[in-house]
């Protein structure tokens, strides 16, 4: 049996619903499959029970803290998985196939394995696609530990259906889940350990921010062991190295009831991947910039493709690919979001945009402002007796844009929301400082920021603008050679009575006709890196000079020149530029793999010539490569755009001036084929590097 659908939506957890409801709602008959339980990781075993038991963790401790806990506050305790449950039976109401059939979504539960490029089987019911988006999610990260009873094993998919608290936890892992699942056991009153590999507690945090988490769980009675690799388990100890680096220093015995490991995930892969066409690994399936796979009429959102996995940004990717599918690719898909992260301890954590270390890393320091507001300067955190925390806002000099911000404190996932509109609307310092917040509310520590920032700023106004102007001399003294040189040119123009035709001829007539022509134009393509002047520019002139055999041995040579001076800028500036960040990061990774074959494809593909010299140069590619290959790669492109050029008749310009008879339609065909030919290179260079 056959049926056939517009779009195939496999997974039922935050991406695919929303991939299944927005695609329902512009109008395409929509299938979806889900193997397990409707609502997937986020609403059974992740986010909505978590923050469950986080809220009944949090009351507990609190009522404790005012006075003794009596006979009903231990029953809360005790109910407290309990009450977990019920606040997922809740979600589970509304994400029925029942309530998705509703809005003529058809829903199907099973495995869905993939038959064809386009069309999956579940049990023995074969159905087509058109397109098709793969959202199954992911599953925890398991490691095997010697003599370990797996009765005693816990995960987030298991770890909610406890019925009581045990009495002693080990957490294996510091990450958002051993955090907040560790804290909400250590306040209804488990003696709980966590165990990391990491040197740091609370490691992925601001440095500011770390010592606050710390503190606030061994406050708690959480105990905290560091670079502790488990080893083994015997009975119910759990044995571990204490590593320093390499080496093992010690060895830590560890008693336990219960292990809950938070390692990080895995992805859930669907079966028939390969017969699909699809490429993945052990991580991830591979996806472009679209979230469109190596099969083009298959999409992977969520935690199956992306590394950030959040219920959030699972939501907003199946979002927009909807809106890609919907609209056959005209609008795509936008990867360039802030994206916030939040982990919902007492205080919440939370950060969005860059790290302090990456800023520096991208900006340098001495562009950078780096401002840290305690939550003790607001006077809501204070009279809430919740002033333990920190904000931290990275921002740049002078215009005061946010590059990151990192809190620690009451409401930070609230408060987060705002800086992640800054970074995406780019909003500056600046902004809020003139922005009126209501008093007294926990946001106005952002308001706080703004005003240390712009104190700090204007004390150090004139030192910034002397480093801005030293930093930008090159571009300046560049911009007034280029105005200056305009000027003159105008100026002889005019001096001479000549028109722009006239003046044209002149030039021409002097570099086509002298003995210095040539070597002119070899020096200013040289040069043009330093200049930023257009080399296509360039390359067809030398065709409108010289013609298509001489303008191509000239250019070649002036080419190759050009190409070793950029790549020895790259070079001298490469420290502080980074390149992952730019136009051609997406090449960084293949130049460095195998540079001869890389910087050959770049440039039968015609990318940037002076950004592939820049980046090789910043990448310290082996320079006898590097110059081999753009010998190779430009002939090509060279002849292309010298074709263009040597297809203007100049002599029939001086006769009739600009008309279709002044194009050669030879050359002009010669510059097509040379131009297909080199992609048509360029393809076979990649399918057999592939191979």
């Amino acid at each position: 049996m056959k049926e056939f659908y517009d779009v195939i939506v496999i997974g039922a957890g935050s991406g695919g619903l929303t991939a299944a409801v927005g695609a329902s709602k512009v109008g395409k008959k929509v299938l979806l499959v889900e193997r397990e339980h409707m609502g997937g990781e986020c609403t059974n075993t992740g986010c909505v029970p978590s923050k469950a038991l986080l809220h009944v963790a949090k009351q507990y401790y609190e009522a404790k803290q005012i006075g003794e806990i009596g006979t009903l506050g231990e029953t809360y305790r005790n109910e407290a998985f309990s009450y977990v449950r019920k606040v997922i039976e809740g979600f589970l109401k509304h994400e029925t196939p029942e309530t998705f059939e509703k809005m003529g979504i058809d829903v199907v539960l099973g495995e869905a394995v993939f038959n064809t490029k386009c069309s999956i089987k579940v049990d023995e019911t074969e159905y087509h696609y058109k397109n098709a988006v793969i959202a199954t999610g992911s599953s925890p990260r398991i490691i095997s530990i010697a003599g370990f009873e797996e009765s005693k094993l816990l995960t987030n998919q298991n770890f909610f259906e406890l019925q009581s608290i045990s009495e002693k936890t080990l957490i294996i892992g510091a990450g958002p889940i051993g955090l907040e699942m560790g804290q909400a056991l250590a306040m209804l009153g488990s003696e709980v350990t966590i165990a990391t590999i990491d040197n740091e507690f609370a490691k992925l945090e601001d440095e500011s921010i770390r010592p606050i988490v710390k503190k606030n769980f061994k406050d708690l009675g959480i105990d905290i062991k560091l670079n502790a690799f488990i080893n083994r388990v015997e009975d119910s100890v759990a044995i571990f190295d204490i590593k320093n680096g390499d080496r093992i220093v010690d060895e830590l015995r560890l008693p336990f009831d219960k292990i809950l490991m938070a390692i990080g995930r895995v992805p859930n892969l669907p079966a028939g991947l390969e017969t699909a066409g699809i490429k993945y690994d052990k991580n991830c399936i591979h996806v472009d910039n679209q979230y469109r796979t190596s099969n083009k009429y298959v999409y992977a959102v969520g935690d199956v493709s992306q590394k950030l996995k959040f219920t959030h940004t699972a939501d907003d990717t199946a979002r927009q690919v909807v809106t890609r599918i919907a609209s056959r690719g005209l609008l795509r898909v936008d990867t360039t979001k802030a994206v916030p992260k939040v982990t919902y301890t007492s205080p919440e954590i939370a950060q969005v945009g860059m790290s302090w270390p990456e800023a520096i890393k991208k900006y340098g320091e001495e562009r950078l402002m780096r401002v840290e507001v305690p939550f003790s300067q607001n006077d809501r955190a204070v009279t809430d007796s919740t002033d333990n925390g920190v904000l931290v806002v990275i921002v740049r000099r002078i215009n005061g844009a946010i590059l990151g911000a990192h809190i620690i404190g009451p409401r930070a996932g609230e408060i987060i929301s705002l800086f992640t509109l800054a970074i995406d609307e780019k909003i500056s310092l600046w902004r809020f400082q003139k922005l009126i917040f209501a008093y007294p509310s926990y946001s106005l520590i952002i308001k706080k920021a703004a005003d240390q920032f712009a104190g700090r700023q204007l004390g150090d106004l004139k030192n910034d603008l002397v480093g801005l102007i030293k930093r930008g001399a090159p571009k300046i003294i560049l911009g007034a050679i280029w105005a200056i040189g305009l000027w003159q040119f105008y100026a002889y123009q005019q001096a001479h009575d000549m028109t722009v035709t006239e003046t044209a001829l002149m030039v021409f007539d002097f570099v086509s006709m002298t003995i210095w022509g040539p070597l002119i134009y070899i020096l200013a393509y040289a040069i043009r890196p330093l200049t930023f002047f257009p080399g296509t520019l360039l390359t067809i002139l030398s065709g409108v000079f010289f013609g298509f055999w001489t303008g191509t041995f000239l250019t070649i040579i002036a080419a190759n020149i050009s190409s070793s001076i950029a790549y020895v800028v790259g070079r001298y500036f490469g420290g502080r530029l980074a390149l992952e960040d730019s136009v051609i990061g997406k090449w960084v990774t293949v130049l460095r793999e195998g540079p001869f074959i890389s910087v050959l494809t770049t440039r039968l593909i015609f990318l940037p010539f002076d950004g592939v010299s820049y980046a090789a140069g910043i990448l310290k590619l082996p320079f006898v490569s590097f110059l081999l290959a753009t010998f190779v790669g430009t002939l090509l492109g060279i002849a292309t755009f010298v074709s263009i050029g040597a297809s203007l008749n100049i002599d029939v310009f001086r006769e009739n001036g600009f008309s279709t008879d002044v194009i050669d339609d030879k050359f002009i065909l010669i510059s097509v084929v040379i131009f297909v030919a080199s992609v048509g290179v360029s393809k076979l260079l990649k399918r057999w590097k592939a191979e």
